[in-house]
């Protein structure tokens, strides 16, 4: 039986250190995720119930890194990953990495000592994950375990960066619950384990273990309100596996493009900042490709758009949502506004072109 999260309830994301806004993070070329599914993979061992804990965390640390982030104005936040395949495939939520204009990944396996610059390859923010790459072909991917074999009562661990402490961090449980839903950013969020695993702010995006040290969820949010206790949440693998495969799998060319990066004014003081009114909201550019559609019809970092062909925009993920209905070739009208003022634009979206961004 599933749970409903009222909204009473605060339901805290626990991927970023602050309130960053959101955006459409530029994608890459296909790519091929090699990731077992569980409908389809060949049975895993039963956990070790006798083990050590310490022996199964070992194996999942060099799996585990830790995520930073910067966005338009200066914003930074912070969460945790999980690799998926050598080649440089990495989970994390879509809302650690939503509003950002730079993601750099740091590894705990001891070969990469260096931090290396990520790439959002794709997001599915109605499921907050997001799939991110990095330049390098030895990193050591996580085992997985199949979600649904969980029972009430089944040991687990969190590990993440949380809270900013220098290192990584474990927090251990037990499944408090199943197939629970909660109200997430961009919609309910369903099919999710229940923990009370501690997950704290930075800890979003990092793997829920089971007892053999093997991927069962992805940690995304922390309930916090003063009657509450230990309930925290993380996506099922099971759920996520075809998720991922999908965002992996999208064609960058048969998306209806804009040529702009793109973040949420979600705040008063984010519209102050940008020199408008407190009570504006919006997609707010932060960066316009050049030869791209946005540049053809006028649009400058700074500007905000709060209508698209008569839809209210509120958000990045407002936009996002009304991009995905388009296909290249489609006119949309803009309504912006600026320091200057409000003005329109119409933009003629493209098929996107990989090498017309980074």
């Amino acid at each position: 039986m599933r749970l409903v999260v009222l909204a009473l309830l605060s339901v805290a994301l626990a991927g970023c250190s602050d309130s960053s806004s959101e955006s459409a993070p530029a994608t890459m070329p296909t790519v091929t995720v090699t990731v077992a599914d569980p409908a389809t993979a060949e049975a895993s061992p039963e956990p070790d119930t006798t083990g050590s804990l310490a022996d199964a965390v070992d194996r999942v640390l060099p799996s585990v890194v830790s995520i930073r982030t910067e966005s338009f104005g200066g914003g930074k936040g912070e969460g945790s990953g999980v690799v998926l395949d050598r080649e440089g495939i990495i989970l994390t939520n879509n809302h650690v990495v939503e509003g950002t204009t730079a993601v750099t990944v740091a590894f705990n396996d001891g070969l990469h000592v260096k931090a290396l610059r990520g790439t959002v390859l794709g997001t599915a923010p109605d499921r907050d994950l997001a799939v991110i790459r990095v330049m390098a072909t030895d990193l050591i991917p996580l085992a997985l375990a199949r979600s649904s074999s969980l029972r009430l009562g089944d040991a687990v661990f969190a590990v993440g960066f949380p809270l900013g402490l220098g290192g990584p961090t474990v927090t251990s449980g037990i499944v408090s619950g199943l197939d629970r839903t909660i109200d997430g950013p961009n919609g309910e969020l369903t099919g999710l384990l229940q923990t009370d695993a501690a997950i704290n702010p930075g800890n979003s995006g990092g793997p829920l273990v089971d007892r053999a040290g093997r991927l069962v969820g992805i940690n995304t949010a922390g309930v916090r309100q003063a009657d509450a206790e230990n309930v925290s949440f993380a996506i099922a693998i099971d759920e996520a596996l075809p998720v991922i495969a999908r965002i992996s799998s999208q064609t960058p060319s048969t998306e209806a493009w804009l040529g702009i990066s793109y973040g949420s004014v979600g705040s008063g003081a984010a519209a102050v900042q940008l020199g408008l009114d407190a009570s504006v909201r919006g997609a707010s550019v932060t960066v316009v490709y050049a030869g791209g559609p946005g540049e053809k019809a006028g649009l400058s970092v700074g500007d905000v758009i709060t209508v698209a062909d008569d839809v209210p925009i509120n958000s990045a993920a407002d936009l996002s949502k009304l991009l995905a209905t388009r296909k290249p070739g489609d006119d949309l009208d803009l309504e912006l506004i600026d320091g200057r003022g409000p003005r329109i634009a119409t933009v003629t979206l493209a098929k996107r072109n990989p090498g017309a961004q980074p």
